[in-house]
């Protein structure tokens, strides 16, 4: 029997990516957004059967599991009230805008029986899962430093509809970070779980931004070697660069969500392509559809979102003080 989808949100990134991976993933049957044009319209552009008016009447529907592709802000409503219609949920990135509205997510999923996910969909991507096993396999010895650095030219009009991304209330409390930057943390804590923040720098060089467009982050592991991170929106050149070096070897991910992958054993030095595919939703979304189906928790369940919004908000009240 197919999967069945229901999607609330009709932005840029349902538009580009999620709409799609959805309905090959199992069947998008249902949308529902707050404008009913803009929600008839893309329902009619995405071939999906049900434009929904509200979201009583989208969670009314025979329904597997339901996708909230909103602001951050709005993550935990929607989220609880699909669980509390026995829905399975995987929410956008990141999980919430505070711990407090992850944890109302994760006992509202517990209490009703159903999967929570959150898509962090670069840990189902092939270079990240292998980045994992290499760790794992200890081909970097022990790790003695990070650095991670992601740097791009982003300053939407005020009517872009991807201005809730510069704005505090909508975006998560930050701006890069929120945006970026929390993608990377998650996969820190994927591949070399526990880090804690030391210390954080936000600033706002070039924008005027109520969010940060620029942040600087030092983090540890729990071996005590240091994590350098640095997210921003303020230069129009372009960085997307990961460095793990250890005792043994090294690896080198530029850009981090492109194919290649350097990893240096010594002095002996391989170039590897380990491409994601086209649309880089779907391996995420498919592994969430067995999870649903195989009773288990996904990839990306609510604990491990929870923990990249905990560092999230550890940072912005840390460039606070």
């Amino acid at each position: 029997m197919s999967f069945r989808w229901g999607l609330i949100g009709y932005g840029d990134l349902a538009e580009k990516r999620v709409a799609a991976a959805l309905q090959h993933s199992g069947e998008l049957r249902a949308v529902w957004g707050r404008n009913p044009d803009r929600t008839a319209d893309f329902a009619n552009r995405h071939g999906i059967e049900l434009a929904c008016k509200t979201l009583d009447e989208l969670l009314g529907e025979e329904l597997d599991a339901i996708y909230v592709c909103t602001p951050p802000g709005s993550h935990a409503d929607y989220a609880v009230a699909a669980a509390e219609h026995g829905r399975h949920v995987l929410v956008e990135k990141p999980m919430a805008s505070t711990e407090e509205d992850c944890e109302r997510m994760i006992r509202a999923a517990e209490h009703a029986s159903v999967r929570l996910g959150v898509a962090h969909y670069p840990r189902a991507l092939p270079k990240m899962i292998h980045i994992r096993e290499l760790i794992r396999e200890r081909v970097l010895g022990t790790p003695v430093w990070v650095n991670i650095a992601s740097h791009s030219w982003f300053s939407p009009a005020e009517d872009d509809p991807k201005h809730w991304r510069v704005e505090k209330t909508a975006s998560g409390g930050a701006g890069a970070l929120a945006d970026i930057g929390v993608h990377r943390l998650d996969l820190l804590e994927y591949w070399l779980p526990g880090s804690t923040l030391v210390s954080a720098l936000f600033s706002n060089l070039v924008h005027n931004f109520e969010v940060e467009d620029g942040s600087a982050l030092l983090l540890q592991l729990p071996n005590g070697a240091p994590v350098q991170a640095y997210f921003s929106w303020n230069s129009k050149t372009w960085i997307d660069r990961l460095e793990i070096a250890g005792s043994e070897g090294k690896i080198i991910a530029e850009p981090l969500d492109g194919p290649n992958l350097t990893v240096i054993r010594g002095r002996d030095r391989e170039e590897l392509s380990l491409p994601p595919p086209e649309n880089a939703h779907l391996p995420l979304i498919e592994e969430f559809v067995s999870a649903c189906r195989e009773n288990r928790n996904s990839l990306c369940d609510g604990a491990s979102g929870l923990r990249a919004t905990a560092l999230l908000r550890q940072a912005i009240l840390a460039a606070e003080r």
